[in-house]
C-alpha cells in the first residue's frame, strides 16, 4: 500500500517474532465527544523507549493503544508549540450517529466503519468551527495521536515555504545542489518537483511481504545495526527520473532538504514555520533514527485539533489570522495533479498525487485533496465547503476510499446543518 510509511515498524515488527506485551490494552470503544479540555495541553512525553515493544506494534488489539504512545518505541524529539494558541472554536454540534454512505453498491453505516477502522479520533471542523469531535479508547483532545505519512504533507509544506522565502531557488534544481551530501547517490539526476512526486527515478522496492526488500534493507540498518539513515540512503542507486513509484524514502530527502536551507533540524522547522504561527494547542514529537536524526516520511505526533488546523490552512489557502504562512500559489499547486502519471486511477486506484498529498477519483483539483497516513490516518480537506476532517485510527486494513466516500457524506451532512 502506498502509504504504509510505519515502514520502519512495519518490518520490525515482522522480524521480532517474540511478541511483547504492550502495557495497556486498547478500551472498548467510548464516546466521549467534545469532552472538556483546556485550549492548551500539557501531557508529558516520554523521555524513555524501547524499541524491542515494535515487535507488537500492529498486533491488532494493541494497535490503538500503540498508535498513541509512539514515544516509547522509538527516540524523539519535541516540536515545540508557541506561547499563543489559537483554538478552533465551537459550531453548532452535527450529529453523525445515523451518517449513511454508499460503496461498493452497498449502503453502509459510519458508526460501523468507526468500529471496524478502530477509530482512536475523529474531528469535523465546519467554516473554521467545531462541529463533532469525537475520543474513544481512552483518548482525549491531548492526546498525541501517530500521524504516519500525514507527516509527508508537513514536509513538502515546508519545502513550499523555503521556496517562498528565497532559499529553494526552484523546484526544477537539483535536488543535490541543496543536499551534496547526497552526491553520488541515485538522486544525482533528481529535481526537487521530481522528489516532491515520488518520482525520483531511485531504485526501490517497497514491498513489505518481501524480506529482500529495500525496505526490509532500511529497517535492518537503521534500526538494528543502527546506520544513520543519511548514510543509508546515501547507498540508494538511480533508475529513471521523472516516474512516479511511491516510496518514503523520497520524503526523508525532502526532509534533508527542509534541514539543509533552514541551518535546523526538521523539529525545529516545523515549530519555527508551523507549530508557533498556527498557535498549537500542544507539544508535538517526531520519531527519530538511533543516532537523533528526525524522520521526515512519518511519525508526527500531535493531538487531534493540531492536525486539523493543518488542513485549515490549506482550506485558507495558506493564511492564518491574518499572514500568509505557505502562498496561496503552493497550496494550488501542491494538490493539482499534473503529470498524466499522476492522475487519480493511474498513481494509484481511486487517487492521484502531487507534492505529498493525495487527490481523491472526482475530485475538482485543488479544492479536495487529503493527507494520508497508514492504518487510517487522515487530514482531509474540501475548500469549497470549508470543510476539514481529521481523524485517527488503528484500522488492519486498507480502507481508504472507502473513509473518503463516507466523508464526502459528512461534508453534506455539515452543510446542511450549517
Amino acid at each position: 500500500m502506498k502509504k504504509k510509511v510505519v515502514s520502519l515498524l512495519v518490518a520490525s515488527a515482522l522480524l521480532l517474532s517474540s511478541a511483547l506485551i504492550a502495557s495497556a490494552e486498547a478500551v472498548e470503544p467510548e464516546n466521549s465527544a467534545l469532552a472538556a479540555k483546556p485550549a492548551q495541553c500539557n501531557d508529558p512525553i516520554s523521555d524513555t523507549y524501547d524499541v524491542s515493544k515494535i515487535a507488537t506494534l500492529l498486533d491488532e488489539d494493541k494497535m490503538p493503544w500503540n498508535f498513541v504512545h509512539m514515544d516509547q518505541f522509538l527516540p524523539h524529539s519535541i516540536i515545540q508549540k508557541g506561547s499563543k494558541v489559537h483554538p478552533f472554536k465551537r459550531g453548532e454540534i452535527v450529529n453523525l450517529s445515523t451518517l449513511t454512505y454508499t460503496f461498493k453498491g452497498e449502503t453502509r453505516k459510519f458508526t460501523d466503519l468507526m468500529k471496524r477502522s478502530r477509530t482512536n479520533g475523529l474531528l469535523v471542523i465546519k467554516d473554521g468551527k467545531i462541529v463533532n469531535e469525537q475520543y474513544f479508547n481512552g483518548n482525549d483532545a491531548c492526546t498525541r495521536f501517530t500521524s504516519n505519512s500525514i507527516a509527508k504533507s508537513y514536509v513538502s509544506t515546508l519545502v513550499g515555504i523555503a521556496v517562498d522565502e528565497g532559499k529553494i531557488k526552484s523546484i526544477d534544481d537539483i535536488i543535490t545542489d541543496y543536499v551534496p551530501e547526497l552526491i553520488g547517490s541515485g538522486y544525482e539526476e533528481a529535481t526537487i518537483r521530481d522528489v516532491l512526486q515520488m518520482s525520483s527515478g531511485v531504485d526501490w522496492n517497497e514491498d513489505y511481504s518481501n524480506q529482500n526488500s529495500d525496505i526490509w534493507r532500511m529497517m535492518l540498518d537503521v534500526v538494528f545495526n543502527k546506520m544513520p539513515v543519511k548514510d543509508f540512503i546515501k547507498d540508494l542507486q538511480g533508475g529513471r527520473p521523472h516516474k512516479f513509484n511511491y516510496k518514503s524514502v523520497d520524503a526523508q530527502v525532502l526532509a534533508f532538504l527542509v534541514e539543509n536551507v533552514n541551518m535546523k533540524p526538521l523539529h525545529e522547522v516545523l515549530s519555527e514555520k508551523l507549530w508557533k504561527p498556527l498557535g498549537m494547542t500542544s507539544d508535538a514529537y517526531l520519531n527519530q533514527d538511533l543516532n537523533n536524526n528526525d524522520f521526515g516520511f512519518s511519525f508526527i505526533n500531535a493531538p487531534l485539533r493540531d492536525l486539523a488546523k493543518f488542513g485549515q490552512l490549506f482550506l485558507q489557502d495558506g493564511k492564518w489570522r491574518g499572514k500568509q504562512i505557505v502562498s496561496a500559489t503552493w497550496v494550488k499547486e501542491a494538490t493539482t495533479p499534473v503529470d498524466a502519471d499522476l492522475q487519480p486511477n493511474v498513481a494509484y486506484p481511486h487517487f492521484g498525487y502531487q507534492y505529498q498529498w493525495w487527490v481523491p477519483e472526482g475530485a475538482k483539483f485543488g479544492h479536495e485533496f487529503s493527507a494520508m497516513g497508514n492504518n487510517g490516518q487522515y487530514v482531509y480537506v474540501d475548500k469549497d465547503a470549508k470543510v476539514v476532517i481529521a481523524k485517527v485510527s488503528a484500522d488492519p486494513e486498507d480502507s481508504d476510499y472507502e473513509e473518503i466516500t463516507a466523508f464526502r457524506e459528512i461534508v453534506k451532512a455539515v452543510s446542511k446543518k450549517n
